[in-house]
Protein backbone atom coordinates (compact mmCIF):
# COMPACT_ATOMS: atom_id res chain seq x y z
CA UNK A 1 0.00 0.00 0.00
CA UNK A 2 1.38 3.28 -1.10
CA UNK A 3 2.11 5.70 1.62
CA UNK A 4 -1.43 8.21 2.00
CA UNK A 5 -0.18 11.33 -0.13
CA UNK A 6 -2.03 13.48 2.26
CA UNK A 7 0.00 12.96 5.10
CA UNK A 8 3.80 14.47 3.98
CA UNK A 9 6.48 13.24 6.57
CA UNK A 10 9.40 15.66 6.70
CA UNK A 11 11.89 13.90 8.54
CA UNK A 12 12.27 16.38 12.54
CA UNK A 13 12.85 15.02 16.16
CA UNK A 14 14.23 11.52 16.66
CA UNK A 15 13.02 10.92 12.63
CA UNK A 16 15.70 12.93 11.50
CA UNK A 17 18.42 10.13 12.66
CA UNK A 18 17.26 7.84 10.58
CA UNK A 19 18.30 9.80 7.46
CA UNK A 20 21.54 9.03 7.71
CA UNK A 21 20.79 5.51 5.75
CA UNK A 22 18.46 2.47 5.75
CA UNK A 23 19.52 0.78 8.99
CA UNK A 24 19.28 3.64 10.64
CA UNK A 25 15.53 4.58 9.47
CA UNK A 26 14.93 0.83 10.00
CA UNK A 27 16.20 1.24 13.54
CA UNK A 28 14.05 4.64 14.03
CA UNK A 29 11.03 2.62 12.67
CA UNK A 30 11.33 -0.43 15.45
CA UNK A 31 11.49 2.04 18.23
CA UNK A 32 8.96 4.06 16.93
CA UNK A 33 6.72 0.57 16.57
CA UNK A 34 7.62 -0.75 19.51
CA UNK A 35 7.19 2.25 21.42
CA UNK A 36 3.20 2.33 20.25
CA UNK A 37 3.05 -1.35 21.08
CA UNK A 38 3.32 -0.15 24.56
CA UNK A 39 0.97 2.65 24.24
CA UNK A 40 -1.12 0.31 23.15
CA UNK A 41 -0.38 -2.34 25.81
CA UNK A 42 -1.37 0.36 28.50
CA UNK A 43 -4.52 1.43 26.59
CA UNK A 44 -6.21 -2.14 26.34
CA UNK A 45 -5.22 -3.27 29.99
CA UNK A 46 -6.91 -0.09 31.38
CA UNK A 47 -9.86 -0.31 29.06
CA UNK A 48 -10.43 -3.89 29.76
CA UNK A 49 -8.90 -4.69 33.18
CA UNK A 50 -12.63 -4.16 34.97
CA UNK A 51 -13.94 -7.02 33.01
CA UNK A 52 -12.02 -9.20 35.65
CA UNK A 53 -12.69 -7.16 38.29
CA UNK A 54 -16.45 -6.81 38.19
CA UNK A 55 -17.49 -8.19 41.33
CA UNK A 56 -14.87 -6.52 43.22
CA UNK A 57 -16.08 -3.39 42.05
CA UNK A 58 -19.26 -4.27 42.13
CA UNK A 59 -19.31 -5.06 45.91
CA UNK A 60 -16.60 -1.74 46.57
CA UNK A 61 -19.14 0.68 44.78
CA UNK A 62 -22.01 -0.98 46.02
CA UNK A 63 -24.02 -1.61 43.11
CA UNK A 64 -25.09 -5.17 41.27
CA UNK A 65 -22.29 -6.38 38.63
CA UNK A 66 -24.69 -6.20 35.76
CA UNK A 67 -24.59 -2.40 36.63
CA UNK A 68 -21.18 -2.44 37.22
CA UNK A 69 -20.44 -3.40 33.79
CA UNK A 70 -22.02 0.10 32.59
CA UNK A 71 -18.32 1.18 33.74
CA UNK A 72 -16.99 -0.77 30.32
CA UNK A 73 -20.11 0.08 28.49
CA UNK A 74 -20.05 3.98 28.85
CA UNK A 75 -16.06 3.59 28.26
CA UNK A 76 -16.81 2.11 24.98
CA UNK A 77 -19.64 4.28 23.97
CA UNK A 78 -17.34 7.29 24.01
CA UNK A 79 -14.92 5.30 21.97
CA UNK A 80 -17.58 4.92 19.39
CA UNK A 81 -18.86 7.93 19.16
CA UNK A 82 -15.47 9.81 19.20
CA UNK A 83 -13.37 8.03 17.27
CA UNK A 84 -14.48 8.59 13.78
CA UNK A 85 -14.81 12.44 14.36
CA UNK A 86 -11.71 12.53 16.39
CA UNK A 87 -9.25 11.32 14.02
CA UNK A 88 -11.07 13.44 11.15
CA UNK A 89 -11.14 16.62 13.44
CA UNK A 90 -7.70 16.36 14.63
CA UNK A 91 -5.90 15.49 10.74
CA UNK A 92 -4.36 18.41 10.78
CA UNK A 93 -2.81 18.65 14.31
CA UNK A 94 1.18 17.45 14.68
CA UNK A 95 0.72 13.52 15.79
CA UNK A 96 2.86 13.33 18.31
CA UNK A 97 1.99 15.87 20.75
CA UNK A 98 -1.92 14.19 20.37
CA UNK A 99 -0.38 10.80 21.11
CA UNK A 100 1.01 12.72 24.75
CA UNK A 101 -2.13 14.11 25.20
CA UNK A 102 -4.28 11.33 25.15
CA UNK A 103 -1.66 9.46 27.14
CA UNK A 104 -1.50 12.03 29.71
CA UNK A 105 -5.98 11.80 30.00
CA UNK A 106 -5.44 8.16 30.61
CA UNK A 107 -3.30 8.87 33.77
CA UNK A 108 -5.80 11.08 34.71
CA UNK A 109 -8.84 9.10 34.39
CA UNK A 110 -7.28 5.85 35.95
CA UNK A 111 -6.65 8.04 39.26
CA UNK A 112 -9.79 9.50 39.33
CA UNK A 113 -11.24 5.94 38.47
CA UNK A 114 -8.72 4.55 41.96
CA UNK A 115 -9.99 7.35 43.96
CA UNK A 116 -13.96 6.76 43.36
CA UNK A 117 -16.13 7.32 46.32
CA UNK A 118 -19.35 5.78 44.52
CA UNK A 119 -20.87 4.90 41.16
CA UNK A 120 -21.28 8.17 39.70
CA UNK A 121 -17.53 9.12 40.04
CA UNK A 122 -16.39 5.99 38.64
CA UNK A 123 -18.59 6.36 35.77
CA UNK A 124 -17.45 9.51 34.81
CA UNK A 125 -13.69 8.46 35.38
CA UNK A 126 -14.33 5.94 32.37
CA UNK A 127 -16.04 8.38 30.26
CA UNK A 128 -13.14 10.16 30.37
CA UNK A 129 -11.06 7.46 29.84
CA UNK A 130 -12.98 6.45 26.69
CA UNK A 131 -12.95 9.64 25.30
CA UNK A 132 -9.12 9.88 25.60
CA UNK A 133 -9.14 5.97 24.35
CA UNK A 134 -10.64 7.15 20.98
CA UNK A 135 -8.76 10.03 20.50
CA UNK A 136 -5.32 7.51 21.07
CA UNK A 137 -6.78 4.83 18.69
CA UNK A 138 -8.17 7.26 15.88
CA UNK A 139 -4.08 8.17 15.18
CA UNK A 140 -2.33 4.76 16.62
CA UNK A 141 -2.65 2.97 13.63
CA UNK A 142 -2.39 5.56 10.83
CA UNK A 143 0.69 6.55 12.77
CA UNK A 144 2.37 3.31 12.74
CA UNK A 145 0.95 2.72 8.97
CA UNK A 146 3.70 5.65 8.48
CA UNK A 147 6.28 4.25 10.08
CA UNK A 148 7.21 0.92 7.49
CA UNK A 149 7.92 0.58 3.92
CA UNK A 150 4.70 1.06 1.17
CA UNK A 151 3.04 -2.54 1.27
CA UNK A 152 3.60 -3.03 5.26
CA UNK A 153 0.13 -2.25 6.64
CA UNK A 154 -0.67 -5.81 7.96
CA UNK A 155 3.03 -5.84 10.31
CA UNK A 156 2.26 -2.10 11.27
CA UNK A 157 -0.93 -2.94 12.64
CA UNK A 158 0.17 -6.06 14.22
CA UNK A 159 2.69 -3.92 16.20
CA UNK A 160 0.01 -2.13 17.48
CA UNK A 161 -2.62 -4.85 18.50
CA UNK A 162 0.55 -6.86 19.48
CA UNK A 163 0.24 -4.37 22.51
CA UNK A 164 -3.44 -5.26 22.94
CA UNK A 165 -2.22 -8.84 22.59
CA UNK A 166 0.34 -8.24 25.18
CA UNK A 167 -2.36 -6.85 27.52
CA UNK A 168 -4.53 -9.99 27.58
CA UNK A 169 -1.66 -12.57 28.05
CA UNK A 170 -0.07 -9.95 31.02
CA UNK A 171 -1.73 -6.59 31.54
CA UNK A 172 -5.41 -7.50 32.08
CA UNK A 173 -4.69 -10.94 33.76
CA UNK A 174 -1.42 -9.43 36.03
CA UNK A 175 -3.75 -6.38 37.12
CA UNK A 176 -6.77 -8.35 37.84
CA UNK A 177 -5.04 -10.89 39.94
CA UNK A 178 -3.14 -7.64 42.01
CA UNK A 179 -6.26 -6.44 41.87
CA UNK A 180 -7.65 -9.90 43.88
CA UNK A 181 -4.74 -9.49 46.34
CA UNK A 182 -4.27 -5.91 47.21
CA UNK A 183 -7.52 -4.18 45.76
CA UNK A 184 -8.80 -3.02 42.23
CA UNK A 185 -7.69 0.95 43.12
CA UNK A 186 -4.09 0.45 43.40
CA UNK A 187 -4.24 -1.75 40.61
CA UNK A 188 -5.95 1.35 38.31
CA UNK A 189 -3.30 3.63 40.45
CA UNK A 190 -0.14 2.07 39.08
CA UNK A 191 -1.90 1.87 35.78
CA UNK A 192 -1.81 5.83 35.96
CA UNK A 193 1.68 6.06 37.36
CA UNK A 194 2.64 3.75 34.09
CA UNK A 195 1.18 6.32 31.50
CA UNK A 196 2.93 9.08 32.79
CA UNK A 197 6.48 7.37 31.95
CA UNK A 198 5.17 6.33 28.43
CA UNK A 199 3.64 9.40 28.05
CA UNK A 200 7.67 10.90 28.55
CA UNK A 201 9.03 7.97 27.29
CA UNK A 202 6.84 8.47 23.94
CA UNK A 203 7.57 12.20 23.60
CA UNK A 204 11.16 11.33 23.34
CA UNK A 205 11.73 8.22 20.91
CA UNK A 206 8.72 8.55 18.61
CA UNK A 207 9.52 10.21 15.42
CA UNK A 208 7.52 13.44 14.95
CA UNK A 209 5.09 13.86 11.83
CA UNK A 210 2.99 16.72 10.95
CA UNK A 211 -0.53 16.64 10.49
CA UNK A 212 -2.50 16.68 7.10
CA UNK A 213 -3.03 20.08 5.48
CA UNK A 214 -6.01 18.55 3.54
CA UNK A 215 -7.15 16.87 7.33
CA UNK A 216 -10.56 17.71 7.63
CA UNK A 217 -14.38 16.21 8.32
CA UNK A 218 -14.26 16.09 4.70
CA UNK A 219 -12.24 12.96 5.02
CA UNK A 220 -14.49 10.98 7.11
CA UNK A 221 -16.78 11.82 4.34
CA UNK A 222 -14.97 9.87 1.69
CA UNK A 223 -13.73 6.88 3.66
CA UNK A 224 -17.87 6.59 4.40
CA UNK A 225 -18.03 6.49 0.59
CA UNK A 226 -16.08 3.93 0.22
CA UNK A 227 -16.29 0.88 -1.77
CA UNK A 228 -16.58 -1.97 0.88
CA UNK A 229 -16.13 0.07 3.89
CA UNK A 230 -19.60 -0.48 5.07
CA UNK A 231 -18.75 -4.20 5.12
CA UNK A 232 -15.88 -3.94 7.25
CA UNK A 233 -18.04 -1.79 9.52
CA UNK A 234 -20.73 -4.07 9.48
CA UNK A 235 -18.90 -7.05 10.05
CA UNK A 236 -16.76 -5.74 12.94
CA UNK A 237 -19.79 -4.45 14.73
CA UNK A 238 -21.99 -7.46 15.02
CA UNK A 239 -18.25 -9.92 15.77
CA UNK A 240 -17.74 -7.29 18.44
CA UNK A 241 -21.68 -7.38 19.97
CA UNK A 242 -21.08 -11.32 20.05
CA UNK A 243 -17.70 -11.53 21.56
CA UNK A 244 -17.62 -8.48 24.20
CA UNK A 245 -21.11 -9.78 25.13
CA UNK A 246 -19.33 -12.69 26.81
CA UNK A 247 -16.06 -11.08 27.71
CA UNK A 248 -17.25 -8.20 29.71
CA UNK A 249 -19.07 -10.79 32.34
CA UNK A 250 -16.08 -13.59 31.46
CA UNK A 251 -15.15 -13.64 35.74
CA UNK A 252 -18.67 -14.36 36.00
CA UNK A 253 -19.00 -16.93 33.23
CA UNK A 254 -15.52 -18.45 34.94
CA UNK A 255 -16.85 -18.70 37.93
CA UNK A 256 -20.18 -19.98 37.50
CA UNK A 257 -18.21 -22.86 35.59
CA UNK A 258 -16.00 -23.75 39.33
CA UNK A 259 -13.27 -21.49 38.57
CA UNK A 260 -11.76 -19.87 42.13
CA UNK A 261 -11.60 -16.50 42.04
CA UNK A 262 -7.62 -16.96 42.82
CA UNK A 263 -7.47 -18.76 39.98
CA UNK A 264 -9.81 -16.29 37.19
CA UNK A 265 -6.38 -13.84 36.48
CA UNK A 266 -3.99 -17.10 35.57
CA UNK A 267 -7.19 -18.27 33.70
CA UNK A 268 -7.17 -15.26 31.53
CA UNK A 269 -3.75 -16.02 30.54
CA UNK A 270 -5.16 -18.68 28.96
CA UNK A 271 -7.33 -16.38 26.68
CA UNK A 272 -4.45 -13.91 26.64
CA UNK A 273 -1.95 -16.67 25.26
CA UNK A 274 -4.37 -17.70 22.16
CA UNK A 275 -4.94 -14.29 21.63
CA UNK A 276 -1.31 -13.79 21.05
CA UNK A 277 -1.28 -16.12 18.44
CA UNK A 278 -3.78 -15.32 16.95
CA UNK A 279 -2.72 -11.87 16.61
CA UNK A 280 0.80 -13.20 15.01
CA UNK A 281 -1.35 -15.00 12.35
CA UNK A 282 -3.18 -12.04 11.66
CA UNK A 283 -0.05 -10.23 11.20
CA UNK A 284 1.08 -12.96 8.68
CA UNK A 285 -1.79 -13.34 6.88
CA UNK A 286 -3.91 -9.80 6.58
CA UNK A 287 -1.71 -8.90 3.76
CA UNK A 288 -1.58 -12.32 1.92
CA UNK A 289 -5.10 -13.92 1.87
CA UNK A 290 -7.24 -11.60 3.67
CA UNK A 291 -10.66 -13.01 2.25
CA UNK A 292 -10.11 -16.35 3.08
CA UNK A 293 -8.41 -15.78 6.41
CA UNK A 294 -11.20 -13.78 7.35
CA UNK A 295 -13.91 -16.52 6.70
CA UNK A 296 -11.65 -19.25 8.38
CA UNK A 297 -11.24 -16.96 11.40
CA UNK A 298 -15.32 -16.02 11.78
CA UNK A 299 -15.98 -19.83 10.94
CA UNK A 300 -13.71 -20.40 14.05
CA UNK A 301 -15.30 -17.89 16.61
CA UNK A 302 -18.29 -19.00 16.18
CA UNK A 303 -17.66 -22.64 17.22
CA UNK A 304 -15.67 -21.06 20.12
CA UNK A 305 -18.37 -19.28 21.51
CA UNK A 306 -20.42 -21.82 20.82
CA UNK A 307 -18.09 -24.75 23.06
CA UNK A 308 -18.23 -21.71 25.78
CA UNK A 309 -22.03 -21.95 25.78
CA UNK A 310 -22.03 -26.26 26.18
CA UNK A 311 -19.15 -25.93 28.81
CA UNK A 312 -19.32 -27.16 32.06
CA UNK A 313 -16.61 -27.69 34.39
CA UNK A 314 -13.80 -25.84 35.05
CA UNK A 315 -11.44 -27.53 32.12
CA UNK A 316 -13.94 -27.35 29.24
CA UNK A 317 -14.85 -23.48 29.73
CA UNK A 318 -11.15 -22.78 30.02
CA UNK A 319 -10.49 -24.40 26.80
CA UNK A 320 -13.33 -22.43 25.27
CA UNK A 321 -12.05 -19.28 26.29
CA UNK A 322 -8.48 -20.11 25.03
CA UNK A 323 -10.34 -21.17 21.45
CA UNK A 324 -12.23 -17.45 21.89
CA UNK A 325 -8.55 -15.88 22.45
CA UNK A 326 -7.12 -17.51 19.01
CA UNK A 327 -9.46 -16.95 17.26
CA UNK A 328 -11.03 -13.51 18.08
CA UNK A 329 -7.00 -12.35 18.23
CA UNK A 330 -6.89 -12.20 14.52
CA UNK A 331 -9.63 -9.95 14.20
CA UNK A 332 -8.11 -6.36 15.06
CA UNK A 333 -5.32 -6.81 12.33
CA UNK A 334 -7.67 -8.24 9.95
CA UNK A 335 -10.55 -5.56 10.13
CA UNK A 336 -7.91 -2.42 10.57
CA UNK A 337 -6.20 -3.67 7.52
CA UNK A 338 -8.77 -4.34 5.55
CA UNK A 339 -10.48 -0.32 6.15
CA UNK A 340 -6.54 1.01 5.62
CA UNK A 341 -6.65 -0.88 2.18
CA UNK A 342 -9.62 0.40 1.42
CA UNK A 343 -9.22 3.93 2.19
CA UNK A 344 -5.40 4.79 2.21
CA UNK A 345 -5.97 8.74 1.44
CA UNK A 346 -7.35 8.79 4.58
CA UNK A 347 -5.67 6.15 7.11
CA UNK A 348 -6.83 8.47 10.58
CA UNK A 349 -10.45 8.78 9.39
CA UNK A 350 -10.44 5.14 8.21
CA UNK A 351 -8.99 3.86 11.42
CA UNK A 352 -10.88 6.21 13.67
CA UNK A 353 -14.26 4.93 11.38
CA UNK A 354 -13.35 1.11 12.50
CA UNK A 355 -12.39 2.19 15.74
CA UNK A 356 -15.97 3.04 16.73
CA UNK A 357 -17.44 0.29 14.87
CA UNK A 358 -15.50 -1.68 17.67
CA UNK A 359 -16.61 0.27 20.54
CA UNK A 360 -20.45 0.49 19.27
CA UNK A 361 -19.69 -3.52 19.24
CA UNK A 362 -17.89 -3.36 22.63
CA UNK A 363 -20.35 -1.23 24.68
CA UNK A 364 -23.71 -2.90 22.95
CA UNK A 365 -22.48 -6.34 23.96
CA UNK A 366 -21.59 -5.49 27.28
CA UNK A 367 -25.24 -4.29 27.66
CA UNK A 368 -26.48 -7.19 25.57
CA UNK A 369 -24.65 -9.40 27.43
CA UNK A 370 -25.62 -7.93 31.04
CA UNK A 371 -29.50 -8.71 29.50
CA UNK A 372 -28.79 -11.53 28.67
CA UNK A 373 -27.30 -12.42 32.14
CA UNK A 374 -30.08 -10.68 33.87
CA UNK A 375 -32.86 -13.08 31.91
CA UNK A 376 -31.33 -16.27 30.60
CA UNK A 377 -28.24 -17.00 32.87
CA UNK A 378 -24.43 -17.08 32.24
CA UNK A 379 -24.80 -19.87 29.98
CA UNK A 380 -27.03 -18.47 27.89
CA UNK A 381 -24.31 -15.30 26.88
CA UNK A 382 -22.05 -17.04 24.40
CA UNK A 383 -24.52 -18.81 22.96
CA UNK A 384 -26.27 -15.17 21.99
CA UNK A 385 -22.52 -14.39 20.98
CA UNK A 386 -22.35 -17.57 18.76
CA UNK A 387 -25.36 -16.45 16.86
CA UNK A 388 -24.04 -12.97 16.09
CA UNK A 389 -20.68 -14.49 14.84
CA UNK A 390 -23.00 -16.43 12.47
CA UNK A 391 -24.62 -13.11 11.07
CA UNK A 392 -20.88 -11.94 10.90
CA UNK A 393 -20.18 -15.29 8.96
CA UNK A 394 -22.80 -14.32 6.34
CA UNK A 395 -21.94 -10.41 5.87
CA UNK A 396 -17.94 -11.58 5.03
CA UNK A 397 -19.75 -14.17 2.56
CA UNK A 398 -22.10 -11.78 1.08
CA UNK A 399 -21.20 -8.64 1.58
CA UNK A 400 -19.35 -6.33 -0.99
CA UNK A 401 -15.70 -8.24 -2.00
CA UNK A 402 -13.40 -5.26 -2.09
CA UNK A 403 -13.70 -5.06 1.80
CA UNK A 404 -11.82 -8.32 2.34
CA UNK A 405 -9.60 -8.39 -0.92
CA UNK A 406 -6.02 -7.29 -1.51
CA UNK A 407 -4.71 -3.65 -2.38
CA UNK A 408 -8.08 -2.88 -3.55
CA UNK A 409 -7.25 0.66 -4.02
CA UNK A 410 -3.54 0.46 -5.24
CA UNK A 411 -4.40 -0.82 -8.68
CA UNK A 412 -3.10 -4.08 -8.47
CA UNK A 413 -3.67 -6.83 -10.72
CA UNK A 414 -3.88 -10.23 -9.66
CA UNK A 415 -1.39 -12.56 -11.17
CA UNK A 416 2.03 -14.13 -9.81
CA UNK A 417 2.79 -13.12 -6.72
CA UNK A 418 -0.64 -10.89 -6.20
CA UNK A 419 -2.39 -12.00 -2.89
CA UNK A 420 -4.51 -15.61 -2.74
CA UNK A 421 -8.35 -13.95 -1.76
Amino acid sequence: MARPMNHPSPRSGPEAAGAAGPGHAEKGSIVGLLTLTGAAFLSVTVEMLPTGLLPAISDSLHVPVSRAGLLVTAYALMVALLAAPLGAWTARFPRRPLLVAALGGYAISAVISALAGNFAVALAARIAGGTMHALFWAIAVGYAVRLVPPGSTGRAATFVFGGGTIAFVAGVPAGTSLGELVGWRLAFGLLAGSFVVLALALRWLLPAFPGSAAGTSAGLSRVLRTPGIGTVVAVTVVLCLGFYGFYTYVATFLRHAGVPESAVGPSLLAYGVTNGIGIFLGGVLADRRPRRSMLIAVSGLTAALGLAAAASGVVPAVLALAACGLAFGTMPVFLQAAALRVAPEAPDAASGLTTSAFNVGIGGGALLGATVLDHAGISAVPAVGAGLAVCGLVIVLFGGRAAFTGDVRSGRRRGAGAPDN
